[in-house]
């Protein structure tokens, strides 16, 4: 999930403790948000940033050693917190879990395996989760302001509301992909709808992209994308951007090839993110008559 909606989780999950047990509270609070600090990697540049992005500060095996070390941290220095490192523990796992559910998803079992998992069920931004997490920080913030402690209500059914909508949102997925065209390839979520997906299907060189309607299984068509890697893979694969995209992504492919004065300029695109435009990850390139890349932007 985006991070405002990692941040808000773990205030409002929180809230009810945080007068009783203020140790345990804040490291919830810092355990919701800690794992997104990975995203420090982009000062070593783009490419940086998508290999060490959700991968060992998402896994499991990595919190558990993360929360040792902070018990054994809070001890050496005298503070005596002992929820606080179980508490640190299980809000880095709920921020992992969440970000399983996305498109990208995380390396569960870092520095073991780098295979990432990814379970498709609920976008990176989601309108229903964005909305539900605004309110019910706006109450815990209201009721702070008042100078009133938080009772256990509102935060109880936000937890309740949020579980119920990932298991919602699961059985929505999997009715999807039943319910999808031969060749699909990947089904992501809407961004604003609930019961859409996005998905693309591969018919030999051409790429159908359609939305689908989990509900009834109603597909509108979004139109079709010709896909021209066999002709461009070969000099592409010297790019490390676009190895490293088409590690992360079983949809990237190279969408437009425009030929030019000076060769040919390519346009490579993950086509199962058309959320918001779907620009994350593009690859523009310029190849010279001989084959030699000769520049490179890439959108990350």
């Amino acid at each position: 999930m985006d991070p405002v909606t990692h941040a808000i989780v773990g205030v409002v999950l929180s809230s009810p403790v945080a007068s009783t047990h203020p140790e345990a509270a804040a490291a919830f609070m810092l355990g919701s948000v800690l794992p997104d600090l990975d995203a420090a990697s982009r000062v070593f540049g783009k490419r940086a940033f998508l290999r060490a992005h959700q991968t060992y500060t998402h896994s499991p095996p990595v919190i558990a050693a993360i929360g040792v070390v902070f018990g054994a941290g809070l001890a050496a220095v005298g503070v005596r917190a002992p929820h606080a490192p179980a508490a640190l523990v299980a809000a880095m796992l709920l921020h992992s879990f969440m970000d399983t559910t996305n498109t990208y998803g995380i390396t569960v079992l870092a520095p073991f395996s780098h295979r990432r998992w990814s379970l498709d069920w609920v976008f990176f931004i989601d309108a229903v989760v964005l909305a539900v997490s605004v309110s019910a920080a706006g109450h815990v913030g209201w009721t702070w302001s008042q100078g009133r402690e938080v009772a256990w209500l509102i935060p109880g059914i936000y937890a309740f509301v949020l579980a119920a909508y990932w298991g919602a949102k699961a059985v929505l997925h999997r009715r999807a992909v039943r319910l999808s065209p031969t060749g699909t390839v990947s089904l992501v979520p809407s961004a604003l709808i609930p019961w859409e997906f996005l998905g693309m299907a591969r018919e030999g060189p051409v790429a159908r992209l359609f939305r689908l309607d989990a509900r009834g299984g109603r597909i509108s068509e979004d139109g079709t994308q010709e896909i021209l890697d066999e002709s461009w893979s070969r000099p592409l694969m010297a790019l490390p951007e676009y190895r490293l995209m088409r590690s992360l992504s079983k949809a990237y492919h190279v969408v437009e090839a425009t030929a030019t004065p000076d060769g040919s300029e390519l346009l490579c695109r993950d086509l199962r993110t058309r959320n918001f435009g779907g620009r994350f990850g593009e690859l523009r390139v310029r190849v010279a008559p001989d084959g030699a890349i000769v520049g490179a932007h890439f959108n990350v």
